[in-house]
C-alpha cells in the first residue's frame, strides 16, 4: 500500500469510528494523520462559536523541527470572513487556512490551519478530505452542545491558545464585569505578588489596589465596563512582602459574556528609574551647561534647553533616538573617533568636532558620569557638554604661532651664522691684500686692488640682499600705480656696465591690458634677482639670451624669465628658494636671492615656479594678482581718464 493509500485509509477508519464520545480521539488522529502525509511543521483545527469567537480545539507540532509559533489571528479571521482558502506567505514558510463549513446553512464552523515550508507542493486535494472529516466533528460537536466555557482571548475574531494565555510572563486575567471578581488568573500573578491564585481570587481586585489609586483604578473599570478600550493605564497592586508593584494595564470587555479580559505588565524597575531621571532632570534644568541623559541602550532621554542651543535640533528630533544622531557628520580628520561607548562610562572625559544641525562644525567638551537608581544600579550616563570651538581655534591659532616662531628662530640662527661668515669673508680677504701692497711693486699692487675691489662688490652685493630681506619683511604693502615697462628697461639698464653685457641677447615681450598696480618695491626686487641670476650664468655659455615676457591683466600680472644658461640639477631645484642655499658654486652668490624673490612673491600674494633642464635653461613663472581689482569704481575711472 502506498503511502497515499494509507492516509485515506486512515482517513476512512477516523469516519466509521466518529462518536460524540471519541470527537477529541477523532481530531488528534486526523492531524496525526494529515500532517505526517502533508509533512507540515504545524497544523490546528479551531471552531467558530456562536458569536463568531475561536476557540483552539487541538493542534499539532513537528516534533522534529524548531518551529516558531506562527501569527494566525488575521489569517484565520479572512477566512471566516471570505468562507474561503487562504494562503499567506511568510519569510521561511507559508500558512494555508481552509474553512469548514456546513453548506446547508452557508456558516463556517471551524477553520483547518497547515504551515508547510515555502516551495512545497501541496497536495490540496488531500487537504479538503481533511476539512470534510472536520466538517462532520464539528457537526457531532455542534449537536452534543459541549461547549462548556472556553473564554477567548478577547471579544473580536481571535484564537485563544491556552499554552500562550497560562503561561505568559505578563498578568493576564478575566474579570465579572458586574462584581470585580477574579474568573481567571494565569500564574504569572504568584510570581509577580506573592499570593496564590486562590487567595487572590477570594476577594474583588479594590482589595489588591493601592488606597491612593483605588478611586481611579474604580473609574477606569466603569469605563472599562461602558464598552471603553483601555490602553496603559497604570496603577499599583500590594505584594506578600508589604511593598507594591507598578502594573500597567490593556483591558477589554466582552459585551455578550459580561466579562473584561486584561492583560498587564510589571513595570516596577522602570517606573523607580523613570521618577529618579524626572526628579535628576528637575534639577539639571537649572544648570547652565549642556546636560544629556543617555540609557543604557545609549538613547538620549533627557536634554535640557542648552543642548537644544548647542546643536540646533528640536528636542523631539533628539528625544529617544539613539547617541548617533549627535555624534554623525564628525570631521574624522581633526578629531578623535568617537563612539557611543566612550559615552557609556564613568568618569569620562573627551574631546571631539561635531556637525550643528546648519552645517557648522563645533568642538565639545564632555564628561559622563553613572547616573544609579535607588539600589545602586546603573539606570543611564549623564554628559555634561561644553562648547569648547574657541579654545580649540585659540589654541590651533596659538600652535600655528609657535611653529612660525620656532622657524623664525631657525632660521634666525642659520641667518646670523651665515651672514657672519660671509660678511666677515671679503673683509678678512682685504684686510690680507692691504698687508701685501705694503711690500709689493706697482704692477702687483693694481692686482691686489683688483681683487680687493671684487671682494668689497661682493660684500656690497650682499649687504644689499640682506636690506632687500629685511625690507620684505619689515615693509607695510604700498600698492601703487606701476609702469611694469619702464621698471623693466630701468632693471636691464644697470647691467650693461657688465662685462660680456653686449653678448647677451635680450627679448621682451610685454602685452598690457589694463593699469597695474603693485608695490613698485618689491616688483622691482624680484625682477631685479631673476635678471642678475639670468646675466650670471647666461655669460657663461655661447649666445647667451634672456627672454622677459609680460601680461597684464585687470585681475593678474603673469612675469616670465627665461635664459639658456647652464640649468639646474633636478635634485636642487625643490631647494633653490631655501635661505643661503647655492645649487652651483660656479657664480658665489650670497644664496639669498631667490629666497628673498620667493618671499617677496608671497608677500604680494602670488605665485612662483621654476623649470630648468641641465646646459639648456631655466624659465621662471611669477604669477601676482592685480591690485587694480580691489579699487573701487570711481577711482578706476578717474585713474582712467
Amino acid at each position: 500500500m502506498t503511502k497515499k493509500d494509507q492516509f485515506y485509509h486512515n482517513l476512512l477508519r477516523i469516519q466509521r469510528s466518529l462518536s460524540s464520545d471519541t470527537i477529541k480521539s477523532c481530531m488528534e488522529s486526523l492531524l496525526y494523520f494529515a500532517q505526517e502525509y502533508l509533512e507540515s511543521s504545524y497544523c490546528v483545527i479551531c471552531k467558530v462559536g456562536e458569536y463568531g469567537d475561536v476557540y483552539h480545539c487541538v493542534s499539532r507540532y513537528d516534533q522534529g523541527k524548531k518551529v516558531t509559533m506562527p501569527s494566525l489571528e488575521q489569517i484565520i479571521t479572512k477566512t471566516i470572513e471570505t468562507k474561503e482558502m487562504v494562503i499567506a506567505q511568510e519569510d521561511t514558510h507559508e500558512i494555508i487556512c481552509l474553512p469548514i463549513k456546513n453548506i446547508q446553512l452557508n456558516k463556517v464552523m471551524g477553520v483547518l490551519s497547515f504551515v508547510q515550508q515555502k516551495d512545497t507542493e501541496y497536495d490540496f486535494f488531500a487537504m479538503e478530505q481533511v476539512a470534510i472529516i472536520g466538517e462532520n466533528l464539528m457537526d457531532v460537536l455542534h449537536q452534543k452542545n459541549t461547549t462548556k466555557v472556553q473564554l477567548p482571548v478577547n471579544n473580536s475574531f481571535n484564537l485563544s491558545f491556552k499554552p500562550f494565555f497560562t503561561d505568559s510572563y505578563n498578568l493576564c486575567c478575566i474579570t465579572d464585569s458586574d462584581s470585580g471578581d477574579y474568573l481567571f488568573m494565569n500564574q504569572s500573578w504568584e510570581r509577580t505578588l506573592g499570593y496564590s491564585i486562590e487567595e487572590l481570587k477570594a476577594y474583588n481586585f479594590s482589595n489588591w489596589v493601592h488606597p491612593d489609586d483605588i478611586n481611579e483604578t474604580i473609574k477606569v473599570f466603569q469605563d472599562v465596563c461602558d464598552g471603553k478600550v483601555i490602553r496603559s493605564f497604570i496603577n499599583r497592586y500590594r505584594t506578600k512582602w508589604g511593598d507594591y508593584k507598578y502594573l500597567e494595564w490593556d483591558a477589554t470587555l466582552d459585551e455578550d459574556r459580561r466579562v473584561i479580559y486584561a492583560v498587564a505588565r510589571d513595570i516596577t524597575s522602570q517606573h523607580e528609574n523613570h521618577e529618579k531621571l524626572f526628579f535628576q532632570s528637575t534639577i539639571l534644568k537649572a544648570v547652565q551647561d549642556s546636560i544629556l541623559v543617555i540609557d543604557l541602550e545609549g538613547k538620549i532621554s533627557y536634554i535640557n534647553d542648552a543642548v537644544i542651543s548647542l546643536t540646533g535640533y528640536p528636542k523631539n528630533y533628539l528625544m529617544g533616538r539613539p547617541l548617533d544622531v549627535i555624534l554623525k557628520g564628525v570631521d574624522r580628520s581633526k578629531t578623535i573617533n568617537v563612539e557611543v561607548s566612550d559615552f557609556l562610562k564613568d568618569d569620562n572625559y573627551i574631546e571631539f568636532q561635531i556637525e550643528r544641525r546648519d552645517g557648522e562644525h563645533i568642538w565639545i567638551e564632555v564628561r559622563t558620569s553613572v547616573l544609579e537608581d535607588v539600589y545602586g544600579d546603573a539606570i543611564g550616563f549623564l554628559g555634561i557638554i561644553k562648547d569648547i570651538t574657541h579654545r580649540k581655534k585659540y589654541e590651533d591659532t596659538l600652535m600655528k604661532r609657535n611653529e612660525e616662531l620656532s622657524k623664525a628662530n631657525k632660521e634666525l640662527d642659520n641667518f646670523v651664522y651665515r651672514v657672519s661668515h660671509d660678511l666677515r669673508a671679503p673683509i678678512t680677504s682685504a684686510l690680507g691684500l692691504i698687508e701685501l701692497c705694503m711690500e709689493a711693486s706697482l704692477e702687483e699692487v693694481k692686482e691686489y686692488l683688483k681683487l680687493q675691489q671684487r671682494s668689497l662688490v661682493k660684500l656690497d652685493d650682499f649687504i644689499r640682499d640682506i636690506l632687500n630681506y629685511s625690507r620684505n619683511n619689515r615693509m607695510e604693502l604700498k600698492p601703487n600705480r606701476v609702469e611694469i615697462k619702464d621698471l623693466i628697461d630701468v632693471t636691464l639698464e644697470q647691467y650693461k656696465f657688465i662685462s660680456n653685457y653686449k653678448l647677451v641677447k635680450i627679448t621682451k615681450e610685454i602685452n598690457i591690458e589694463n593699469h597695474l598696480y603693485c608695490d613698485e618695491s618689491r616688483l622691482a626686487v624680484i625682477l631685479n634677482n631673476l635678471i642678475s641670476n639670468a646675466y650670471k650664468f647666461t655669460t657663461l655659455v655661447p649666445n647667451p639670451e634672456i627672454k622677459v615676457e609680460v601680461n597684464v591683466s585687470p585681475n593678474d600680472l603673469v612675469l616670465v624669465i627665461e635664459d639658456n644658461g647652464i640649468g639646474i640639477k633636478n635634485d636642487h631645484i625643490s631647494k633653490i628658494f631655501d635661505m643661503f642655499y647655492r645649487a652651483t658654486d660656479v657664480n658665489n652668490g650670497s644664496g639669498l636671492g631667490l629666497y628673498i624673490v620667493r618671499e617677496a612673491v608671497k608677500r604680494l600674494g602670488g605665485e612662483i615656479s621654476v623649470e630648468s633642464i641641465l646646459n639648456e635653461g631655466t624659465k621662471f613663472k611669477i604669477t601676482i594678482p592685480n591690485l587694480w581689482s580691489i579699487f573701487p569704481k570711481e577711482i578706476k575711472e578717474k585713474a582712467t581718464n
